[in-house]
């Protein structure tokens, strides 16, 4: 049903009256444009029986609603089922208002089977036909009309809605902590936008790969991998009067996490330096020889441990370890994050061998050690103006605001748990090292 008058709109409510949960689908007006500043054309919602297009922003219709009226209707339902938990965010700008359970259905599909749903072939012929003839038009989906909208949605509906909620206990509480605190923080991120000259841009993260581990890709630009040498990161710059773009990156940081599974504990210093001294069997490095082991360190974590450097206790601890997990992937088909107990399928993990598979597992950890730090970076933030523009694996770089002065420095670094390296500069392509108490 399109909605098109109040009486509908009291269909809908007398809906909530029976029942605790809605569907839903925003439909925004232009197919490229990043959702944060996109405009709603309209919204699909449903119930198991009953289902309604409300105009927000669509010709179609003589009566359009409002952003409020349209949360008015959906605050009235306990859950709310979405496609995309990121994007519904954005259409209304719901990222502090945690207590409304939104539950991302893509989250719960790749949860169960390390895939997420594939919506995109689902269409109806005036969307193939507008979309494939006039896409690069402004609000080019007010220019279907609302029928053929609910067409396309109910269509999508049949396809998601429900189908991938586990039953498991553990792996539903795990599910839980992803969809409540990792979709959350990278909205929060693709919210704040990332400064250039010409104004914002926005990322985009996706975090159903493999691993988890999020690719980060807008408008044609993978912003996980910016290169430091072409000059590309001189466009990004702060926001704010006389502000700087700040940079923490940590050290060692797979080194450390991979510590604390196999429980190994490094002492209070360079891990580089501690492992370079049992390298080379030296007491005190060279600059070469630190660089030398640093590189050596990375390249025998990732490349499987070679039987001559299982002799020092950390690597050998972490060689048994892989091999335990080898041997579970082979037997159960399936291996279990450390921290959130995720499980990733072999059904989508081909051509493993396992140092392949220890470095899904270590991607995986890397990530939900990420979002539990991250939780509380923004814990931190609230009280503060700089915002935290861009996420790339092992560091996070912020539009530092100069107001909220130093003491924003040693906050931030505190909430990252581990030890952490600063850097700062007037462009994300200017950055020098930033000197803090206790850095490493």
């Amino acid at each position: 049903m399109i909605v098109e008058s109040r009486s509908t709109i009291m269909d809908i409510f007398g809906l909530s009256q029976k029942q605790t949960e809605i569907y839903a689908i925003p439909i925004f007006a232009d197919l490229y444009k990043h959702p944060s500043i996109n405009t709603l054309s309209c919204i699909y919602i449903a119930s198991k029986d009953q289902d309604f297009i409300i105009p927000v922003n669509h010709p179609d219709s003589d009566i359009q609603f409002t952003i409020e009226q349209v949360e008015g209707i959906l605050s009235k339902f306990s859950y709310i089922y979405v496609n995309d938990k990121k994007e519904f965010l954005h259409a209304f700008k719901w990222g502090k208002q945690r207590s409304r359970k939104i539950i991302d259905l893509n989250m719960a599909g790749w949860f169960v089977s390390n895939k997420p749903t594939d919506i995109t072939q689902i269409t109806t012929t005036a969307h193939d036909f507008i979309e494939r003839r006039h896409s690069s038009l402004p609000r080019v989906n007010t220019v279907i009309p609302l029928y053929k909208h609910l067409e396309k949605c109910r269509s999508i509906k049949d396809t998601t809605y429900k189908q991938y909620i586990t039953k498991d206990k553990q792996q539903a509480d795990s599910y839980t902590r992803y969809n409540e605190d990792m979709l959350y923080i990278f909205y929060g991120i693709e919210q704040a936008g990332i400064y250039t000259h010409k104004g914002l841009e926005f990322t985009q993260y996706n975090p159903y790969t493999s691993t988890g581990r999020p690719s980060n890709r807008y408008g044609g630009i993978n912003y996980a991998a910016l290169n430091k040498e072409d000059g590309s990161r001189d466009r990004f710059t702060s926001r704010f009067d006389s502000g700087k773009m700040l940079e923490f990156d940590f050290d060692a940081y797979h080194i450390r996490l991979m510590a604390e599974v196999v429980g190994y504990k490094f002492p209070d210093t360079s891990v580089h330096e501690y492992l370079g001294k049992q390298y080379f069997d030296k007491d005190k490095l060279t600059e070469e020889e630190y660089r030398e082991s640093k590189a050596l360190s990375f390249k025998i974590i990732y490349g499987g441990i070679p039987k001559e450097m299982r002799e020092i206790e950390f690597f050998g601890k972490v060689h048994d370890f892989t091999r335990k997990l080898w041997k579970q992937f082979k037997s159960e088909k399936f291996i279990t994050t450390y921290l959130l107990q995720r499980r990733l399928h072999a059904d989508n993990l081909t051509e493993m061998n396992a140092p392949k598979l220890f470095n899904y597992y270590l991607q995986a950890l890397e990530t939900e050690s990420n979002v539990l730090i991250l939780k509380e970076v923004f814990k931190v933030m609230s009280g503060y103006k700089s915002k935290l523009v861009l996420y790339t694996y092992d560091s996070f770089t912020f539009d530092y605001d100069p107001s909220d002065g130093e003491q924003f420095f040693t906050d931030i670094k505190n909430a990252m748990k581990y030890p952490v390296k600063g850097q700062i500069g007037d462009t994300y392509n200017t950055l020098e090292s930033l000197v803090f108490e206790h850095a490493i």
